[in-house]
């Protein structure tokens, strides 16, 4: 079950302006507890989400971010995308990068607010604009698809380097890298460029990304340098995507 926490902002656990703040709010994970323990975790959670919304309250952005975060959710309290709404904005209008994220898939999806392209891409490109990986995914893509904004592939390939070579590494980073390689490979917003493609799905298989490591051997296939007999690392699956059959 999800539990709250607060640790102490010199611990390295508090990014943000809110590692000077009384408390540094974080979420974690705990073993469902039983009988009388339960009971007694239930009363402590109960006193951590008073304090929680007390610190919200106050003003302090990390705080406002893991109770909207909460409110989305469910568990913790009672699922309500409109406080949760509530909350991201609070916290996203003093700066928190992930609550600018978070709101702006609210106001994309008209989650607890009312569906609104641009505005959801104004918020994504502040989280962006700070630095935060998966705020420069999403902006890439919303780039591609002109989704509250002109699509505008220049842009889009500029945040999808952003993404892929952030330092704060996550899943989308390799997912940038293979977006960069699909655009690469059929010259979308780009000039097509097959090395350049190449480049950049091996750089993702680095990391294991399975639609990569089926693009890189499509290439090497088409360009002669495979074949099924000196493929036999490839998992089955990607080897059966390849080739077709169930033979091997």
């Amino acid at each position: 079950v999800t539990a709250l926490a607060w640790v102490s902002p010199s611990s390295g656990a508090c990014t943000g302006r809110s590692s000077s703040s009384r408390r540094c709010w974080a979420t974690t994970l705990r073993a469902r507890p039983l009988g009388a323990t339960a009971l007694r975790a239930s009363a402590e959670g109960t006193k951590a989400v008073q304090t929680l919304r007390a610190d919200a309250e106050a003003g302090i952005p990390t705080a406002q971010h893991v109770l909207g975060m909460a409110y989305r959710g469910g568990g913790l309290v009672a699922k309500d995308l409109e406080w949760a709404a509530h909350w991201l904005h609070k916290a996203a209008n003093q700066g928190h990068a992930k609550s600018q994220l978070e709101l702006g898939m609210l106001f994309l999806n008209g989650k607890g607010v009312q569906e609104d392209e641009k505005v959801s891409a104004s918020w994504v490109s502040l989280a962006a604009n700070q630095g935060l990986g998966d705020a420069q995914f999403q902006m890439a893509m919303m780039l591609l698809g002109g989704i509250g904004v002109e699509v505008n592939g220049e842009w889009a390939k500029y945040w999808l380097e952003q993404a892929a070579d952030n330092p704060e590494r996550s899943a989308k980073s390799d997912d940038a890298l293979f977006r960069l390689g699909l655009m690469y490979q059929t010259g979308q917003q780009v000039e097509q460029d097959i090395k350049q493609a190449l480049m950049y799905f091996e750089r993702a298989c680095d990391n294991d990304h399975a639609q990569a490591f089926v693009k890189v051997q499509d290439i090497r296939r088409a360009k002669g340098f495979i074949s099924p007999g000196n493929t036999p690392g490839l998992p089955g699956r990607i080897r059966r995507e390849l080739w077709g059959g169930n033979g091997w």
